[in-house]
């Protein structure tokens, strides 16, 4: 496989209201469905869609949510073993709410038990082949493992962190390739301007750093250049549930691409904004076509390459 990916994998229950409901009252839903969620699931969904072969190394349950996952991954193109289906776990689920108004999103997650997915024999072998291995940081000391062993075989490392967990630090140092929300900045390094958050995760390890800001855009850092791109503008926000998850796909993508870093996260947050238009995180996703001819679109122009103070 071109791609691996190691993180959670839930099933998301989508709900879709008028507006967030107040304590103890009850709503009817205006739409309501069943996908398949997760960090790293979401991003390789994104990569298959760009014609990338991917591999998932993850754990479920041997339950009836346990086998919708294992349908959604064939059906999407993702290979996964029989080793992820676990008769000691319970499937993760996750309870989204989507405001119609807005697209804005409020998630509900319970994740498998973290001491089920580990890094055995079979794993190992799983990760000496590829060359790109894509992580959400869970459970960090498999994350770990699974950074180190695919830096010895003298693979690629992307990670896409949420909220500081314990140990990041020390994974942050095997990654090449770094994708965080403003929340991650902010908690981690106590930083709230995105450049300099950038530039300071980028000198723990990552080569690339995109720091990423919802509906403002995102900056990416690399190469002593900082860089700032808007959001993308257009169709009305329906979901952004996974739009970060599409980002980071668009960003790997770039990456493996040896585009120019200016093109690189102009094509990210084309993926990311894209997904935003649609109902969901796998009919939602960009195609390729639709990706690079949202990149090439004059209305969001870039912010100038900035270069830190010596």
């Amino acid at each position: 496989m071109d791609i691996v990916g190691l993180g959670v994998i839930v099933v998301d229950l989508l709900s879709v209201v008028q507006r967030y409901p107040d304590v103890d009252s009850k709503q009817e839903a205006v739409e309501s469905r069943v996908q398949v969620g997760g960090p790293v699931p979401t991003a390789l969904a994104q990569l298959t869609r760009f014609g990338h072969r991917c591999r998932l190394i993850s754990v479920w349950g041997d339950d009836p949510w346990g086998n919708f996952i294992e349908m959604n991954l064939r059906e999407t193109g993702i290979a996964f073993s029989s080793d992820c289906r676990n008769q000691q776990a319970a499937t993760g689920v996750s309870q989204v709410w989507i405001e119609q108004s807005t697209g804005r999103r409020t998630t509900v997650t319970q994740r498998p038990d973290a001491a089920l997915l580990q890094v055995g024999p079979h794993q190992s072998d799983e990760l000496r082949d590829p060359q790109v291995l894509h992580l959400d940081g869970w459970p960090t000391e498999t994350a770990l493992t699974a950074a180190q062993a695919m830096k010895a075989s003298g693979g690629q490392v992307f990670l896409d962190t949420g909220s500081p967990k314990p140990g990041i630090g020390q994974l942050l140092r095997w990654v090449d390739v770094l994708s965080a929300p403003r929340r991650f900045a902010e908690e981690f390094l106590q930083e709230p301007d995105l450049r300099r958050a950038a530039e300071a995760l980028g000198r723990i390890g990552p080569k690339l750093v995109a720091v990423t800001d919802g509906e403002r855009g995102a900056v990416l850092h690399t190469d002593g250049v900082s860089i700032a791109q808007p959001a993308l503008k257009g169709s009305p926000v329906v979901d952004t549930n996974g739009a970060g998850d599409a980002f980071v796909g668009g960003l790997i993508h770039g990456v493996l691409s040896n585009w120019p870093p200016d093109r690189i996260l102009s094509f990210a947050v084309a993926t990311g904004g894209l997904k935003c238009r649609s109902l969901g995180n796998r009919e939602a996703l960009a195609s390729l076509e639709s990706a690079r001819a949202a990149t090439d679109l004059p209305d969001s122009p870039k912010t100038p390459a900035h270069r830190p103070d010596p």
